[in-house]
């Protein structure tokens, strides 16, 4: 934006610009003559003086590129962000933003928020990501903004200034529209959510559901490939619905079924493999997921690690 002010007549304000004033002085030629190879080697030094100005200050006066946006509703917006996939829902008195955040995305998401909306984001409910809100409060405190998450989530990071936390249902109601968020089973974390914004039948599911690839269950904090297979099957009967996953397209209910049957498939041949004594080396290397790779092993987890954690989720606890 700087940059889009600064024409030539205006940059320099010691030179021809409209904004050079003599007043009532009268500059002598030889004083003249004496200054003009000082002022044409100023005009060479000052660019590459500021090509050498570190990457504060300067450079990061320049705005941040929005990030692709994709319409869902009249007034609900996918925005593809580092971090995940974001759902904002826009009115006239403010915004909702959804999804698992990160302090790098966090101008990039405002900056493509605003080619929509002029309104304040009133609410940013966090969602587990691959961070589990060890970022903190990814800046959103810095911008007046509220910050909503599940109790369970890490919230409790130095850069937190304050959060709203829930344990089973939360409700925003917002210029006569309504998000509803829902504490899942321990799939992927303790403090998975599904979030519906009821009036326009899209439903968020998540990291619990990852198109195209394999998720992450967080195993040494509770969750399992159980849990997770009971938390993503009912919505495999949502039919009519959105469903944005936590990465990937926009997905359908019969999506999800496929995604489940997935989840259930590794989970038995693992277990198959798991019940014959079989070490986490051999049942790597059967490799349980084959039947799958094609469509899932294209995400950030690769097929072993997946089948690591479904192997140690499958494991009897020690007493």
């Amino acid at each position: 934006m700087v940059g889009a002010f600064l024409s030539p007549r205006h940059a320099h304000p010691d030179g021809c610009g409209d904004h050079l004033r003599i007043g009532q002085g009268r500059l002598r030629r030889g004083i003249f003559a004496a200054m003009l190879p000082l002022r044409i080697r100023a005009r060479v030094l000052f660019p590459a003086l500021i090509g050498a100005l570190p990457a504060t200050g300067w450079a990061q006066q320049s705005p941040a590129p929005p990030l692709p946006l994709t319409k869902l509703a009249s007034d609900v917006y996918l925005i593809t962000a580092p971090s995940g996939n974001l759902v904002a829902q826009t009115g006239p008195t403010g915004i909702v933003v959804v999804g698992a955040q990160s302090r790098a995305s966090t101008p990039a998401v405002v900056a493509t928020l605003r080619t929509v909306s002029a309104a304040p984001i009133r609410y940013v409910l966090f969602a587990p990501g691959d961070s589990m809100g060890d970022e903190g409060d990814a800046g959103w405190s810095e911008r007046n903004t509220t910050i909503v998450a599940h109790e369970r989530m890490k919230m409790t990071a130095p850069n937190v200034v304050s959060a709203l936390g829930f344990s089973e249902v939360l409700q925003i109601y917002l210029d006569g529209q309504s998000v509803h968020a829902v504490h899942q089973p321990p799939g992927h974390t303790r403090a998975d959510i599904i979030v519906h914004f009821e009036t326009r039948r899209i439903l968020y599911l998540g990291y619990a559901f990852v198109a195209k690839g394999y998720p992450r269950i967080d195993v040494p904090s509770g969750a399992s490939i159980d849990s997770l297979i009971k938390e993503v099957t009912p919505f495999a009967g949502f039919s009519g619905v959105q469903i944005v996953p936590g990465r990937g397209p926009v997905s359908t209910a019969a999506d999800v079924g496929a995604y489940r049957d997935m989840l259930q498939g590794v989970r038995d041949k693992v277990a198959a493999l798991s019940a014959q004594k079989k070490s986490l080396g051999e049942v790597i290397a059967a490799k349980p997921t084959a039947s799958w790779d094609a469509t899932y092993a294209r995400g950030g987890v690769s097929p072993d690690r997946f089948v690591e954690s479904v192997y140690a989720s499958l494991k009897p606890s020690k007493p």
